[in-house]
């Protein structure tokens, strides 16, 4: 693997020594830190079922304007190779690419101060995609509501015979849970066409954030980016902090107040959230039957996935007048000053 490490790096650095060092993230690529005399950058080579050349570009041109546009919080830049682009293509097709290092350790959601930063740099990363100057006709990533087109190996055919030749046991209760959110999604009289559309990053938790001298610093992992409704990036957020903090109201408040601070949206969007929830989850469990058939091993995240799933829809049943009520007092565009 450090051959396939060496022929990327001398794509950037001909003659440099370099050491090369492990990471605690990138389950779906393959990551290392590299050290340059003593400058640290990121090295990656692509899972080739989910990145192209296209989204490259697209990661690349995002994590620039978001750097430019000066946000509260950095992202990685990609290096340019010696033939000026973004990326490397090796000799077995994969893509690879160097990225900027980030300083920083993972955010610890456990208070109600965090939870509050954490919604305002959700709110500020969504704020700055909405000004992303999108150009008709080109690369638009995937949309989540696409769930048979979120992974290349997970279209419907493949994902009823996963559920009809399931690798690992899973319980009927589940499966039934399962058969029911997608019904409701296909049966659903919702339009989404109707929401505001943006760039959407769909992955903005707490495990993709750095964080330094108790402020959330650094947003990392753009594998999903793509158009999407707006309010999908809100909606996955407050899934997160559901997870987390074990359905706490004070720590969804404290989200949601800070969320508030830099993004409006509509009540038209907020009736949305029990769909848009079911879509992600159903997306991301197609994204797992597709890392499945690429030949990963997926049960311990698909039961983790599917059972949030169940525990999320049941606690936003439970308090969606609740929710309702924070979202009108602190995410209403009419309450913008």
């Amino acid at each position: 693997m450090n051959c396939k490490f060496d022929e990327v790096i001398r794509q950037y650095f001909k003659e440099a020594e370099y050491t090369l060092d492990a990471v605690p993230f990138g389950l779906t690529n393959t990551t290392k830190i590299i050290d340059i005399n003593g400058q640290r950058f990121i090295v990656r080579i692509y899972n080739s079922h989910i990145k192209t050349i296209d989204g490259l570009k697209l990661e690349s041109r995002v994590t620039a304007f978001l750097h430019k546009a000066q946000a509260s919080f950095e992202v990685p830049i990609f290096l340019h190779t010696y033939d000026g682009k973004d990326y490397v293509v090796m000799r077995d097709g994969s893509l690879a690419a160097m990225t900027t290092f980030l300083e920083g350790k993972l955010p610890q959601l456990s208070d109600m101060d965090t939870a509050e930063k954490f919604g305002k740099l959700v709110g500020d990363f969504s704020f700055r995609m909405s000004e992303f100057p999108m150009k008709k006709n080109t690369y638009a990533g995937i949309s989540f509501h696409k769930m048979y087109n979120i992974h290349p190996l997970a279209n419907r055919d493949s994902v009823i015979s996963f559920f009809a030749d399931m690798p690992f046991g899973l319980t009927e209760q589940r499966y039934t849970f399962y058969q029911t959110m997608i019904t409701e999604i296909e049966n659903s009289h919702l339009d989404l066409e109707v929401l505001p559309q943006q760039l959407v990053h769909h992955d903005l938790l707490i495990y993709n954030l750095l964080g330094q001298s108790g402020e959330i610093t650094g947003v990392l992992d753009f594998d999903f980016i793509g158009i999407d409704a707006a309010f999908m990036e809100l909606m996955i957020s407050l899934n997160h902090i559901i997870q987390e903090s074990s359905g706490s109201l004070d720590l969804m408040e404290a989200f949601l107040q800070g969320y508030g601070n830099v993004r409006k949206h509509s009540s038209i969007e907020f009736g949305y959230l029990r769909l848009l929830t079911q879509i992600y989850f159903v997306a991301v469990l197609h994204f797992y039957i597709g890392q499945h058939y690429a030949g990963a091993a997926i049960e311990s995240p698909f039961r983790f996935m599917i059972d949030q799933f169940e525990r999320n829809i049941s606690w936003l049943a439970e308090h969606d007048v609740h929710i309702q009520q924070l979202l009108h007092k602190y995410v209403m565009e009419t309450n913008a000053t």
